[in-house]
Parts: C-alpha cells; structure tokens; sequence
C-alpha cells in the first residue's frame, strides 16, 4: 500500500507539473506585442465609407504610422504607452501629420488593454494558445440602449494558427497568431438588397517582436428601400465602414 501511494503521489506531481508546463510554454503577450520608445509601425489604410445618402460605397487608402511616444499614467492609475497616429498620402511622399492618439497598457502579464476613441478593447490575452477564447470587448458598453456600438456586444476573441506563418504586403513573417474577434452575418445568406442585412466581421495578425501586421474590421448595415407611397431608396447606414491595414514597415 506504501509503495502504491507512492507511486500515485508521484504520479499526480508529474501531472501536475505537466499542467503548469502547457501553460507555462506559452509565449509571452509582450513576444507578440511589443512596446518601447520610438518604436513604430507603418501601414497602408484602406477605409471604406458610404458615399452621400448611403447609396454606395467608396474606398479611401492612405499611409499612417503608429509611434509608441512615451511611457503616461492612463485614467486608471497603470503604466500605458501613448501611441500617435500620424497619416500620409498612400505613396508615403507628403509630410506626415497627427491623425489620433491611443493607448496600449500591457495589464501585467494578463492581457493587453487598447484605448481607441474611448473604447477599451482586450486585444491579447495569456495564454497564448490555439483556440483559447476571451470576452475581448468587455470593457466596452455595448448593451444599453443608447450605445452607438452595440454591435460590438459579446464577442468572442479566439486565437488561430499560433506560431504561423503569414504573408501581407509582400513579407512573409514565420511567427504570428490570429485574432479572429467576430464573424457575423445577420440574417445568414446572400446578400438582397430589397431585404435588412448586417456585417460584423474582425480579424487581427501579430507577427512575434513586431506586433500587429494585418487587421481587417468590417461593420456595415444596409436598410432595403421601402415601397410607395413612403417611397425609400435602400442605403446604408451612417456609422458602416471597413477599416484594413496592411504592414508596409517597422522600427
């Protein structure tokens, strides 16, 4: 009996030790996410937006750069960085000029924060690992009555092809994870345009000691006409648009 307890005591220890390695091994968000002075990221923005009375879309593509500034205290008394966005034509040749300010707090080893127009998102979350899940837009009110994002309520962030290669504008970088942060489509089907339908569709790519390389953000509604004698054109709605940024360099 001594010499069986003994064995299943050792054998729990090795379990045990086994579960703290899986976690253990996973890479840091830092790995992923990077933060230092100076440190910046260049993309090409591909914005789309309705056209006047929402008859349409049009595309707008630019050049901006995000630039870790310096260390600051947010609202919550933590370390974050401020990140400037500055914007150029597409070909990069005109001066660059302030476009937005954000900030990224790393919340101890447990998740990065980031502060977009007043909107904290989750972007990681420890640990990395395929199909981990977390409620990345929890800090966000998306479930009153008078938010302007409540499309943004209950998302699910779910890490794919961690460790992966992936290629965009050209570069192909060995280690990266996936965020796929929603896809949605309300009701499901093909698109008729005599019918509501609404898009809700994010993924985000960061490429180890980088950061993010790709995202791909896409909220649209479009409201079907109404028939005589209301008589309404279809359009969509203010407030649709696709946000994609693509890497183009670092430093």
């Amino acid at each position: 009996c001594f010499i069986l307890l003994l064995f299943l005591l050792g054998t729990m220890a090795i379990s045990s030790c086994g579960s703290k390695n899986i976690v253990m091994s996973s890479p840091t968000l830092a790995d992923y996410f990077p933060m230092q002075a100076g440190k910046y990221i260049t993309y090409r923005i591909d914005s789309t937006l309705p056209t006047q009375f929402g008859a349409d879309t049009t595309v707008r593509s630019y050049r901006v750069r995000d630039t870790y500034e310096a260390q600051v205290t947010d609202n919550l008394g933590r370390k974050a960085w401020r990140v400037f966005r500055s914007i150029s034509n597409l070909a990069g040749t005109s001066a660059y000029v302030p476009n937005n300010t954000f900030s990224a707090t790393p919340v101890g080893e447990d998740w990065v924060e980031w502060n977009e127009n007043n909107l904290r998102f989750m972007k990681l979350r420890f640990p990395i690992q395929e199909g981990f899940v977390w409620k990345g837009n929890s800090f966000i009110d998306a479930t009153s009555i008078n938010s302007p994002v409540r499309y943004l309520a209950d998302w699910e962030y779910t890490y794919q092809n961690v460790g992966q290669p992936f290629t965009v504008g050209g570069k192909t970088f060995p280690n990266t994870i996936t965020v796929l942060q929603r896809d949605e489509v309300l009701p499901e089907g093909p698109f008729n345009a005599s019918f509501y339908k609404q898009w809700n569709y994010s993924i985000e790519v960061y490429a180890a000691g980088i950061g993010l390389v790709y995202k791909n953000f896409d909220h649209k509604v479009w409201q079907p006409p109404v028939p005589p004698p209301d008589s309404r054109a279809g359009y969509w709605e203010d407030g649709s648009y696709r946000i994609v940024l693509t890497y183009i360099d670092h430093k």
